[in-house]
C-alpha cells in the first residue's frame, strides 16, 4: 500500500504538545502555521480555545481541543463544564480521557456512564475517546473498544503523549476486530514520515503528532 504526504496530511492532528507551558504567542503562532497546511485539525489545550479557534475557522479550518488531560482524574462535573466551554468558546472536536484509574480499578460501569453526557452535547461534532492503551492488556484494549461502541464515540485515540508510544499492534487490535466500525487515532511516538506511514499502513484513521510539519515536509 502506497503512502502518499495528501494520504497523510489530511489526517493528521497538529499538536504543539512537545512545547511543555507554551506562551500565547508560541501557541498563536504554531495555529498560523498550521493554515499551510491541509491537516485535518490543529489541537489546542481548553485555554488556548478562544481567539485560536477564529484565527482557523477564518481560513476554514478546524480546532480539537483535549478534555480531563491527560488522565482523565478529573471529577465528572468538572470534567462535563470543561467540555461544554471547550464547544462554547470554539472547539469543533474533542478529546475526552476516560477514567483509566477507575477503569483499570474494574469499574466499568462507572466510567460508560460518565462518559455518556459527553455523547449527548457533541451535537454532530466529533467526539474521541482516549483510552490510554499503553496500559491496558489486549482485553481491557478490546473491552474499551466495547464502550465506546456501545455509547456512539466514533473514534478511539490510543493515548496521550507524555511518554506513551502507540505500537502498530495496538492500532492493529482494535482494526482487525471492528473495521470501518470504529476509528482509531494513534497518538504518541508518532514523530517521523515513517512512523506515520506505518501507522496508515496498520489502519490509523487519524494521527495525533507533535511532529506534523517534520513529518509531512519529509515528503
Amino acid at each position: 500500500m502506497d503512502v502518499t504526504r495528501n494520504d497523510v496530511e489530511r489526517i493528521i492532528d497538529a499538536s504543539l504538545g512537545a512545547t511543555p507551558a507554551p506562551t500565547l504567542k508560541q501557541v498563536e503562532d504554531f495555529v498560523k502555521k498550521t493554515l499551510n497546511y491541509n491537516f485535518a485539525t490543529t489541537l489546542a489545550e481548553p485555554f488556548f480555545i478562544k481567539g485560536n479557534a477564529e484565527i482557523l475557522h477564518d481560513a476554514g479550518k478546524q480546532l480539537v481541543s483535549v478534555i480531563s488531560y491527560p488522565l482523565g482524574g478529573m471529577t465528572h462535573e468538572a470534567k462535563l463544564y470543561q467540555a461544554k466551554k471547550a464547544l462554547q468558546d470554539g472547539a469543533d472536536e474533542l478529546d475526552v480521557s476516560m477514567d483509566i484509574s477507575a477503569f483499570k480499578s474494574g469499574r466499568y460501569d462507572y466510567v460508560k456512564e460518565e462518559l455518556k453526557p459527553f455523547v449527548d452535547i457533541m451535537e454532530g461534532k466529533i467526539l474521541k475517546m482516549i483510552y490510554f492503551a499503553s496500559l491496558l492488556s489486549e482485553d481491557e484494549q478490546l473491552r474499551a473498544a466495547e464502550m465506546a461502541l456501545d455509547l456512539g464515540i466514533p473514534y478511539l485515540k490510543t493515548n496521550t503523549g507524555f511518554g506513551f508510544v502507540t505500537t502498530l499492534d495496538q492500532v492493529r487490535l482494535i482494526k482487525n476486530r471492528y473495521g470501518d466500525s470504529l476509528k482509531v487515532m494513534a497518538s504518541g511516538g508518532v514523530r517521523t514520515k515513517e512512523d506515520a506511514i506505518a501507522m496508515v499502513q496498520a489502519g490509523a484513521d487519524r494521527i495525533a503528532t507533535s511532529s506534523s510539519f517534520k513529518i509531512v515536509d519529509s515528503f
